[in-house]
């Protein structure tokens, strides 16, 4: 009988569908100096969960409401399109074009908006318990902002921090299975970027309850107990669309799902490009046009009562070794922040 039971088991195979042949694009013009990126990738399906694959050889430009048109150029990133001069001005309107498979697509119309001043921004120091000896210390700082919303109603806004780092260490020297043993210096200036992800850095707002009046300790960033150094922050105010504030409220709130009875039940994206030539054609994604506000700020954890900082590789003993080139990317820059004096 247990030969015959075994004999009877099926295994299963998961019946998934192939994802959609769908095009998603990522970027945003504002009236800070680019130059802009535009991000066009295709989700992978599901065999390769978690990556997307970037779209190679297509014409991508962005034209304003006075007829200028850019062309935008692939770099050595796939998927990636970069402007070359184009500087976005307040009370413009851009629109995104661009071909893929002999397919064109654009975008609506996005105004960049004139945008209130940060007027102050401030720290607070917050506790929390320690997991080591289960007992309340001070776990960082909270970094709070205040403003002014305009007396018109109908404002959005968003909120970004960045987080710049000098970097001494541009690479490695590994052993035979991979493992880093030495640090290569980089050649010349280079900053970390530490950027907020997650849920939780979605950070956006409208003036409903608060048309006209102060925009009061808004937080816009956690600073951890880490090193006894300065940690540099630039914090961005943004002010955006109805419509990118609609598809950054419908993201967050998909992301904030846990699988309850309450959760906010699953729906399309409201992205704002389309296929010409195919209207109902799914393209995800949003181009935004933002006006920007941005100050700098530093947070002074010398004197920092408790530290968590995290080891750094040695340097290779005897002869030096070659040092590495700072490559730009989103989390890496060789550019001097705006604002930095440290």
């Amino acid at each position: 009988m247990l030969v015959v039971m075994a004999s009877c088991v099926t295994p299963f195979e998961a019946d998934f569908k192939d994802q959609p042949n769908a095009v998603v694009v990522q970027g945003f013009i504002s009236n800070e100096p680019g130059p802009y990126v535009i991000q066009l990738v295709r989700p992978a399906n599901y065999s390769f969960a978690g990556y997307s694959v970037g779209i190679k050889n297509a014409k991508v430009f962005i034209t304003d409401d006075t007829g200028l048109r850019e062309d935008l150029v692939e770099t050595t990133n796939s998927g990636q399109y970069k402007t070359k001069s184009l500087q976005g001005v307040i009370g413009r309107s851009y629109v995104v074009h661009f071909e893929v498979d002999g397919k064109t697509y654009e975008s609506r119309a996005e105004k960049i908006l004139d945008v209130q001043p940060i007027e102050r921004i401030y720290e607070e120091p917050y506790n929390g318990i320690d997991p080591a000896t289960n007992r309340s210390r001070q776990m960082g700082w909270k970094i709070f902002i205040d403003s002014q919303d305009p007396a018109e109603s109908g404002n959005y806004y968003r909120w970004n921090a960045l987080h710049y780092k000098r970097a001494s260490t541009c690479g490695s020297i590994n052993d035979r299975f991979g493992t880093p043993l030495y640090r290569v210096e980089c050649c010349g200036n280079c900053w970390d970027i530490v950027r907020c992800t997650g849920v939780g850095c979605i950070n956006i707002a409208n003036d409903a309850l608060i048309n006209g009046k102060k925009i009061v300790r808004e937080e816009v960033a956690t600073v951890p107990i880490e090193c006894r150094d300065k940690y540099y922050l630039e914090v961005e105010q943004q002010a955006i669309s109805r419509d990118a504030y609609v598809f950054w409220k419908t993201i967050r709130q998909l992301l904030q799902n846990t699988g309850g009875v309450f959760d906010v039940a699953p729906s399309a994206i409201p992205g704002n490009i389309t296929c010409l030539e195919e209207p109902d054609e799914q393209v995800l994604g949003f181009f935004s046009a933002v006006g920007i506000s941005r100050v700098s700020y530093t947070v002074d954890r010398t004197a920092s009562e408790f530290v968590n900082c995290p080891p750094q590789l040695p340097d290779r003993p005897g002869l030096p070794a070659p040092c590495t080139t700072c490559e730009e990317s989103i989390y890496r820059t060789p550019k001097t922040p705006r604002y930095w004096d440290l």
